[in-house]
């Protein structure tokens, strides 16, 4: 999965500002993957973090979030607790954008402190500068409060 600026630069564009509720991390037996990802306004969403409570829940506190204007992670248990068999758990972090934040982002990869340590942990430092360097694609990693994630590259459309 991929962080996908074109879609949030139009939903941004739609909707004002929007909450982004991503996957960090996952662990066990998990709906979806790290790096999957949704985007979350005042009336409505779109994408998938992989349906049921752990979604309806994410949605509320993305909302939440919306209206504090601040970002936010999460930790979630997959089992009783939610009402869900999975059995694993993930990581969400949700970050409110706007059109000024969006102007910081370029890729091909987007670093940046979610929580915690102020400075970046070198293994995201490194595979930050071979995607910049080598072009060599990262997966969605989160380590020490930081995420990095891969900017989705635009696909050309074929008639």
């Amino acid at each position: 999965m991929s962080f996908d600026l074109q879609l949030l630069r139009r939903a941004v564009e739609a909707h004002g500002r929007v909450a982004r509720v991503v996957i960090a991390e996952a662990r066990g037996s998990v709906p979806r993957e790290p790096g999957a990802a949704m985007l979350v306004w005042e009336a409505g969403q779109s994408g998938t973090i992989g349906g049921g409570a752990l979604e309806w829940e994410a949605a509320a506190a993305a909302r939440q979030a919306l209206d504090a204007g601040s970002d936010a992670v999460a930790r979630k248990p997959l089992g009783p607790a939610l009402g869900q068999c999975c059995g694993g758990a993930v990581v969400l972090v949700t970050e409110i954008y706007d059109a000024a934040r969006l102007k910081g982002l370029a890729g091909p990869v987007v670093l940046r402190r979610v929580e915690g340590a102020a400075e970046q942990p070198l293994a995201l430092s490194r595979a930050e500068a071979e995607a910049r360097s080598s072009g060599i694609t990262v997966e969605t990693r989160y380590c020490d409060g930081w995420l990095i994630e891969p900017l989705a590259v635009p696909s050309r459309p074929l008639w």
